[in-house]
């Protein structure tokens, strides 16, 4: 018998809770997936074909919390009149409100991430396809609408979200201020050099100095080089290619 797309998602998203309530429980550490499959009310073999390990239980936790926020803000009927600003703010607001559900568990995922080691930073970017695919969306709006101009290094600046994601669930992790007080203003605060950024021509600037740098030290070096080492013709011409892009 076939199991439809709907029972799947539905028996991985009951698996993940299960295995959030007892890890909260034991730790995750002590927690195991077989206990976590008879928490859940499944078999051995379907957990271990759903997650492996524990450590992809973790990514599937993030991945489905980046799912939800994705769904809730298509449910805010007024999304699309938002600045650039209000959607990455809300976007961040949302994450942040999905955790509090779970704060315990994502307190010990960081502390394996963050302190311990028990898991790499590295493998937090294994869950980042739907977050930065949201963040894409909205600059590529944005840069439709007119509201900012095309910056340069565009593919990157969704990567360079998700590093300011993670700085502020980080943040917000260790905040101990009265309902996060601390954490909302650190997001008000960094979201506003983020927004004067996007919108002015800082970045657009720098990236003018930075190829006229490049044009006029490193390929005039390598000119004077270039006559007793020809390999430095190649590097010449594709640096040459770069500026004139």
């Amino acid at each position: 018998m076939k199991i439809s797309q709907s029972a799947k998602a539905k028996t991985k998203a009951k698996i993940i809770q299960a295995s959030v309530d007892l890890i909260i429980q034991k730790g995750f550490k002590n927690a195991s997936l077989r206990e976590i499959a008879k928490e859940a009310g499944v078999s051995n073999p379907t957990i271990y074909n759903y997650f492996p390990n524990k450590e992809k239980l973790l990514y599937g936790y993030i991945e489905q919390q980046h799912i939800k926020s994705a769904l809730i803000l298509q449910e805010i009927e007024d999304f699309h009149t938002y600045t650039l600003r209000e959607q990455l703010q809300t976007l961040l607001e949302t994450q942040l409100e999905l955790y509090l559900e779970d704060r315990e568990f994502v307190v010990q995922i960081a502390d394996m991430v963050f302190h311990s080691s028990t898991l790499k930073i590295d493998t937090l970017y294994k869950t980042k396809e739907k977050f930065v695919e949201i963040v894409d969306e909205m600059l590529s709006v944005a840069i439709e609408a007119d509201e900012i101009k095309e910056p340069p290094f565009r593919e990157y600046l969704p990567l360079f979200f998700w590093d300011y994601y993670i700085a502020v669930v980080a943040y917000w992790i260790e905040d101990e201020s009265e309902s996060f007080e601390n954490t909302t203003q650190f997001i008000d605060h960094s979201m506003g050099v983020i927004e004067a950024l996007l919108y002015s021509s800082v970045l657009n600037r720098a990236s003018d100095l930075g190829m006229f740098l490049l044009k006029t030290h490193l390929l005039s070096a390598l000119e004077r080089y270039s006559a007793p080492k020809k390999g430095f013709e190649g590097i010449k011409r594709k640096l040459e290619g770069l500026v004139h892009v």
